[in-house]
C-alpha cells in the first residue's frame, strides 16, 4: 500500500490564479445578467407593483403612527409617485403605466389615495401595467388594507 504525498508545488493555487479566475467570472457575470434580465421582462413589472404596495402599506402605517392623514399622490404627467411629508419622489420605471380607479369620483380628482389616522383610506384600486401583463392593488376604504394582486 502506498500512501500519496504532496509535494511542495502542488499544493494549491496561486494568488494570480484566484484573481484570474474571479475576473472571468465577473466578466461572464456582466455579460449574462443583462440578458437574462431580459429574458424577464415582467419581472421589473412585479417588483415595481410590489414596492408601490409596500408604500402604499408605509403610507397607512405613518397615517396611524403620527394621527395625521397622509396622502400617496400619483403624478401622471411627471411618471412620479410622492408620499405626503417626503420631499424626494418615486420615479416609475420607463415601460410601466399606473392608473387609479377611485369608484364614482370624477377623473379630475386629484389621483392620490389617502390614509386617515384611524386605519381608514379613501380607498381605490391601482393598476399597475406593463410588458403585456397587468397587476392590481387593491385599497379598502373603510380598513385601509392593501391587497396586492397577481
Amino acid at each position: 500500500m502506498r500512501i500519496r504525498t504532496w509535494s511542495v508545488g502542488s499544493r494549491g493555487f496561486t494568488l494570480l490564479e484566484l484573481l484570474v479566475v474571479l475576473t472571468i467570472s465577473t466578466l461572464a457575470l456582466a455579460v449574462a445578467l443583462p440578458r437574462f434580465a431580459a429574458l424577464l421582462p415582467g419581472a421589473e413589472l412585479k417588483s415595481y407593483s410590489r414596492q408601490t404596495a409596500a408604500l402604499l402599506r408605509l403610507a397607512r402605517s405613518q397615517a396611524i403612527a403620527t394621527g395625521e392623514e397622509v396622502a400617496l399622490v400619483f403624478d401622471q404627467a411627471g411618471r412620479q409617485t410622492r408620499l405626503s411629508g417626503r420631499e424626494a419622489p418615486y420615479p416609475w420605471p420607463e415601460r410601466i403605466e399606473l392608473a387609479l380607479e377611485k369608484g364614482e369620483e370624477s377623473q379630475s380628482a386629484p389621483q392620490e389615495i389617502i390614509f386617515y389616522p384611524d386605519g381608514a383610506s379613501s380607498g381605490g384600486t391601482l393598476e399597475v401595467a406593463g410588458a403585456g401583463q397587468r397587476y392590481r392593488i387593491a385599497v379598502h376604504w373603510l380598513t385601509g388594507r392593501v391587497a396586492f394582486h397577481d
